[in-house]
């Protein structure tokens, strides 16, 4: 037995009919998604015996364009069967698609067989302005080829420059140890305090280098919080090698 329903929102009955197979609708019912269809049966074996069904589809076919859409009906508390169009179901299938549509109950069992049951017809309504524009604006075959861009290399100044400004750089560095060599640099006071002088003068050695590291691709926020970090050490072990440094040369007079 198959009972095939239109309801409106409000519960009243717009379509009812109930069929005995092989019977089909008398006939065509109007669906929207304010009218959505509802269709329940009762599946019996040759012995009088309700069929447990592995599958259980409603097939809607559109005539006019031949596309299937298969929905799925759920077995109730009472043993039935039943399908329900929802709204959402609705516009998705149906929305751009109006037209008369075949319905068919698609069975299936792995003890009893399967079963292709065709109710009748259904009319769906719908836009077929936004149907026709759908199929305008659709376009089938390959995409445009896509053209990457890539960024542009940034423009650096030209080797001769680079190398005189390192040139410029380095000529003080080089004038001072040449004038220490020919003043005559005394460096054996070094060793009167030689762990502070090594730690003050490792210290003048890692600001040369931090200098160095900015000037080859440190960032300058990072080559500032490096440069206050080894301001205060500088400081107090410079103090304290001066400091000592004159001690020892009190003590020597």
């Amino acid at each position: 037995n198959v009972n095939v329903k239109v309801m409106e929102r409000t519960g009243d009955k717009l379509f009812g009919q109930q069929l005995s197979g092989p019977g089909t609708l008398e006939g065509v019912p109007k669906i929207s998604a304010t009218t959505p269809l509802s269709i329940s049966f009762d599946v019996v074996t040759d012995a009088n015996e309700a069929a447990v069904l592995d599958q259980a589809f409603v097939s809607l076919r559109s005539l006019a364009t031949g596309d299937e859409i298969a929905l799925v009906a759920k077995q109730t508390k009472s043993g039935s069967y039943r399908m329900d169009l929802s709204r959402k179901n609705f516009r998705t299938h149906f929305s751009h698609g109006p037209g008369t549509y075949n319905v068919a109950l698609v069975l299936g069992s792995f003890a009893n067989g399967g079963v292709f049951y065709e109710l009748g017809d259904i009319s769906v309504a719908g836009s077929a302005k936004a149907s026709n524009k759908q199929r305008e604006d659709a376009t089938y075959g390959p995409r445009p080829e896509t053209h990457h861009r890539f960024a542009e290399a940034q423009k650096t100044p030209s080797a001769v420059v680079s190398l005189a400004f390192t040139a410029m750089a380095v000529v003080p560095l080089v004038a001072l140890f040449g004038v220490w060599i020919r003043l005559g640099v005394n460096a054996s006071n070094l060793k009167k305090e030689a762990a502070g002088s090594t730690a003050f003068m490792g210290l003048v050695s890692a600001y040369m280098a931090l200098a160095v590291a900015y000037w080859v691709g440190v960032k300058l926020f990072p080559t500032l919080a490096y440069a206050l970090a080894l301001a205060l050490p500088t400081y107090l072990v410079g103090q304290f090698a001066l400091s000592r440094r004159i001690q020892h040369n009190i003590g020597g007079h």
